[in-house]
């Protein structure tokens, strides 16, 4: 969901603390998100989060007053297109931004309590808990600049054409391995069988060799 919206640096490290779905697929059908989750599988890729348009609730995306006058996160996404402001407003709802600690407090903790992100991510719920500090930040999850269609249809179309391919492939490597299992099996099956034949051959060969002894003893006695 990242990528299909903007927002300024400067908020950067605000909206990946604030909103955790920046990293969902986003389709427009329940039976495009089902495709999603058969590639995933197919590929066993792992999981994924997936948002569909079409079962979001419509909701009033005006702007609103907001303590202080500071912004609410969701009015300084730019979407790439108008049908993703839904996507971003259920990621984000009337969280707003603070410039410190101090004023996220005094945000988050007033009459009416809200979801205040500092522009350090901090995240005061209006549950009461509060969130922030370590090492390392989030951030990287949208940027300021846009982002174009990776895959060109076309482009698109050779990427399953070679899926298919690759995939033909491996149900015949997948095939062949069952086989020469099977094989590997019926060999391992029939080792007692050969061992016995290998005794019984012994057996005939030292009883063979008994006999020419004893042939050639005989010679010498006639001779």
């Amino acid at each position: 969901m990242g990528d299909l919206g903007t927002i300024d640096d400067k908020y950067d490290v605000a909206v990946t603390t604030a909103c955790g779905a920046l990293n969902n697929l986003v389709v427009d059908t329940v039976e495009q998100g089902q495709a999603c989750i058969e590639v995933l599988r197919r590929g066993n890729v792992g999981r994924a989060s997936i948002m569909v348009l079409d079962k979001l609730p419509s909701r009033d995306l005006a702007p609103i007053d907001t303590p202080e006058g500071v912004p609410r996160l969701f009015d300084l996404i730019k979407p790439k297109d108008v049908k993703f402001a839904q996507a971003f407003y259920k990621g984000l709802h009337n969280t707003l931004v603070a410039t410190d600690l101090a004023q996220a407090q005094r945000i988050g903790y007033g009459k009416k309590r809200w979801r205040v992100v500092t522009l350090a991510g901090q995240l005061i719920d209006p549950s009461g808990t509060m969130s922030g500090g370590g090492a390392r930040v989030q951030k990287g999850g949208m940027s300021s600049k846009p982002i174009g269609d990776v895959i060109e249809p076309a482009s698109l179309a050779k990427y399953e054409q070679d899926v298919t391919v690759a995939e033909a492939d491996l149900q015949e490597v997948l095939a062949a391995r069952k086989q020469g299992e099977i094989d590997l099996q019926s060999i391992r099956k029939r080792i007692p069988e050969v061992e016995i034949e290998l005794e019984k051959l012994q057996l005939e060969l030292n009883t063979s060799d008994t006999r020419i002894v004893n042939a050639k003893e005989r010679l010498k006695e006639v001779t």
